[in-house]
């Protein structure tokens, strides 16, 4: 709009008003942005039942909003440093990964290299326990050290994750993420079935059934949903390839009309 409108250019100078958190415009404003007398109008946003920001308290929404650019952490981390000998030669198989407060991941069946990587807001912890333990540490540190609710006296109004859905992902290639489970307004966690820098065995690796379990806890009624890895960085450079899409995808694919 600057480079037709002198309004508009000269509005340059003013830094954007905007909040930080989204989704908070609760009327339309209206803007005298042209010098022409036209009009322009922030309007509100569409309420999204289904994602986080629609459960949280008001003032943890700012924890959920993007800070800078998203880097994964991966579970059970590379053994060079050490971590990855929490987890055993069983790898992840018997343990509850919480990210917050706010989602918790069951580990059912996986193979011992499968790695799970965590892509959304930093101010989320992450912190993983044998399954046996999540039910009385999920009540134990909500709030605390599982975050958001942030304090005890919201943690005591949060309705919990009762939202339990059990996900069976089937995967051709180890060598490339079987799939990313996306949580409605938060972010994603991207499933390797295996993770060489781990430095498990791959011992009868081709006989193993091709086939990954994991139980996904949220509150209700946040989604969840499957869907093919998204590249990230060098590591998605070495794996992704181009691929036309097949009858079906076109059939749900949405249609444009120039």
């Amino acid at each position: 709009m600057a480079q037709r409108d002198p309004a508009a250019a000269a509005a340059q100078k003013y830094k954007p008003i905007q909040s930080a958190v989204p989704g908070t415009t609760l009327g339309p404003i209206q803007i005298d942005a042209f010098l022409g007398g036209g009009k322009l109008y922030d309007t509100p946003g569409v309420h999204l039942h289904h994602r986080q920001a629609a459960v949280v308290h008001s003032e943890d929404l700012p924890i959920l909003a993007p800070q800078s650019r998203l880097r994964g952490q991966s579970f059970p981390v590379s053994s060079k440093n050490g971590m990855a000998g929490k987890f055993n030669s069983n790898g992840l198989n018997g343990f509850s990964i919480f990210w917050g407060g706010l989602v918790r991941i069951d580990v059912l069946k996986v193979l011992p290299e499968t790695c799970l990587t965590f892509y959304g807001p930093k101010k989320l912890p992450i912190h993983a326990v044998p399954t046996h333990e999540a039910d009385e540490f999920y009540k134990k540190e909500l709030g605390v050290l599982l975050t958001p609710p942030t304090g005890k006296d919201r943690a005591g109004e949060w309705r919990g994750l009762e939202t339990v859905q059990q996900l069976q992902i089937n995967f051709e290639d180890a060598e490339r993420p079987a799939s990313d489970v996306a949580i409605s307004g938060l972010g994603w966690i991207t499933i390797e079935p295996r993770r060489e820098s781990l430095g498990i065995s791959e011992s009868n690796f081709a006989e193993r059934t091709k086939e990954l379990h994991i139980a996904v806890h949220v509150p209700k009624p946040v989604e969840i949903f499957v869907r093919p890895s998204i590249p990230v960085g060098k590591a998605g450079a070495e794996w992704y390839q181009y691929r036309e899409l097949t009858e079906k995808e076109e059939e749900i694919r949405p249609k444009w009309y120039f």
